[in-house]
């Protein structure tokens, strides 16, 4: 009888932990907030931080509109059945800044102003000489702008500003050289706007809906947006004009979906962890401060990941590569992405494997024109399918680059090594890419010497012919001097242009199933890359499997 009484109070006790889940509402607007009110509709709290201090496992907060300038850091995790949730008012516009206004200033000499005391200190990262000034974290916004640093004070011109660590002072000079008085200037000052910030605990089971986030004085590689912890899903989100990377995840079953991160310092997001999922993500106009595009730079890089999805996610026009995957991600699916107009590769995947990619279209990435730039891109990645994708515009459709082998440590900290192999290219359409429709960039000495002697004969002699490396059922299109296949660097003494698919199949056994012919698209003059019915690559199997996402701009709903 004993027995049958505890499983009933543990029902009823778990019964109540569902019905209990209270729903709080913040408005800084409302005549009565206040962080002493009980937090109702009524008598609603004043900050979002009283909130993230409150709230229990399955708890929600309504956020109503207004503009607040706080770090928000969750006290306590969420379940994963009882999450607890931040999210905006319907219909309401909430931005979550990291910046405070600034007053008080006063003449400096000719049009320059001054604010001091100004104590704010921020690490650079890097600081390397190159990003001595690009990875300091400090932004100054005047109406709404951008002011451009300077690293001295007589370095400044019209549309500029200085922080003068030293003497704790900053210093504007306004576009129009006016009096910042009557201007609405911020200044960055938080290095997170939401999430615990690194080297802090991570909280488990948050959600985010309806967010903007802004203006965050964070370094490279920090987000302002920080969702450090499992579980994690963060929704119909804006994250813009951080000076580091607006979006930084690390933790397991992390889903963004319906997420712009745009015009960031560094990059729209980076994280890793297992079974993370990205759908309806755009990444646009990111890397504004100029940093490293080697290193990291551009729409989103996601390192050290297992087991990931990216969907109809968008990397539109970043000074980098637009989608990036580096350093022991395996098992990831990418399918129906848009990359376009992005400086580095459209979609590239390096230091990794596993991947499946298809159903993409790349357009006009590697506007830099750096070597190996791809719309699809893999560097020294094994087993992975890239199939019935479009790629038209870049300077080479699909690039394979070795140069390894290459060793990381792993997700789970042993050593991992990774070159090209087994890796399957089918079903694509390649047209009109500037260099070659594909290319393998085969840096290593089976090509023969590197011409820079000290890099001579080093690396491993890998033969592409002999890593199981597979073109079938691919459509190519070229016109003018636009070759048809790159084998081997151009660098190399004995690499190989091809110009026809003719050479090409009968000297390297490949692509016997494929085709080069005018894949008949819908309007390139208009941007529409869709096939016409009567395509010769629809005979193939090649393209896309369903009709093109082609988004003519940035959906509406996503400007503020």
């Amino acid at each position: 009888m004993a027995y049958f009484q505890m499983v009933l109070i543990s029902g009823l006790l778990l019964g109540n932990s569902v019905v209990t889940a209270e729903t709080y509402h913040v408005a800084q607007g409302h005549r009565t907030a206040s962080d002493a009110n009980p937090g109702t509709q009524s008598a609603p709290w004043k900050t979002i931080t009283k909130a993230a201090e409150a709230l229990l496992p399955g708890d929600t907060v309504v956020i109503h509109a207004g503009t607040y300038r706080e770090w928000v850091r969750p006290d306590r995790s969420g379940t994963s059945q009882a999450p607890i949730v931040f999210q905006a008012a319907a219909g309401e516009r909430v931005v979550l800044t990291g910046a405070d206004v600034v007053s008080g200033w006063v003449p400096d000499r000719g049009a320059v102003w001054r604010k001091e005391p100004w104590p704010y200190r921020f690490a650079t990262h890097p600081d390397d000489q190159r990003h001595r000034l690009i990875g300091r974290c400090e932004q100054v916004v005047v109406d709404g702008r951008l002011l451009k640093q300077v690293a001295r004070r007589e370095k400044m011109t019209a549309g500029s500003f200085c922080a003068d660590t030293d003497a704790k002072a900053l210093y504007v000079w306004l576009p129009d050289g006016g009096d910042p008085g009557g201007r609405l200037v911020e200044a960055s000052v938080r290095p997170v706007c939401f999430g615990p910030g690194w080297g802090r605990p991570p909280r488990h089971h948050i959600r985010l809906r309806g967010l903007t986030i802004r203006y965050a004085a964070n370094t490279a590689q920090r987000g302002a947006l920080f969702a450090t912890g499992n579980g994690w899903l963060v929704e119909d989100c804006e994250v813009q004009w951080t000076n580091g990377s607006g979006i930084s995840f690390r933790g397991d079953d992390v889903v963004f979906r319906r997420v712009r991160t745009h015009h960031n310092g560094q990059q729209g997001m980076g994280g890793g962890g297992r079974r993370f999922c990205l759908e309806d993500v755009i990444f646009d106009h990111n890397n504004l401060k100029g940093f490293d595009q080697n290193w990291e730079a551009g729409g989103t890089k996601i390192t050290h990941g297992r087991s990931g999805v990216l969907r109809r996610c968008r990397a539109v026009a970043n000074t980098g590569t637009g989608i990036w995957f580096d350093i022991d991600v395996r098992d990831v699916l990418v399918e129906q992405c848009f990359a376009k107009d992005n400086a580095g590769h459209g979609i590239f995947v390096e230091i990794s494997g596993g991947f499946t990619i298809r159903n993409n279209l790349c357009v006009h990435n590697g506007t830099e024109d750096r070597w190996g730039s791809g719309g699809i891109s893999l560097g020294e990645s094994d087993h992975c399918t890239i199939e019935n994708n479009t790629c038209v515009l870049n300077p080479t459709g699909i690039s394979l680059r070795e140069q390894g082998p290459r060793t990381c440590r792993s997700i789970d900290g042993q050593q991992a090594t990774y070159h090209i192999h087994d890796v399957t290219v089918r079903g694509n359409v390649c047209a009109l890419n500037r260099r070659y429709q594909i290319g393998l960039w085969w840096d290593n000495p089976f090509f023969g010497p590197h011409p820079s002697s000290n890099v001579g004969l080093r690396g491993t002699p890998y033969d592409p012919d002999q890593n199981q490396i597979q073109f079938e059922g691919n459509l190519y299109w070229s016109e003018g001097d636009q070759a048809l296949a790159l084998w081997g660097c151009p660098w190399r003494p004995e690499h190989k242009r091809y110009l026809d698919l003719a050479t090409w199949q009968r000297q390297r056994k490949q692509d016997l199933q494929s085709l080069a012919a005018d894949p008949q698209f819908v309007s390139p003059a208009a941007g529409d890359w869709n096939l016409r019915p009567r395509s010769p690559a629809r005979r193939l199997g090649a393209g896309p499997a369903m009709p093109l996402r082609i988004p003519s701009s940035i959906p509406a709903q996503f400007f503020n």
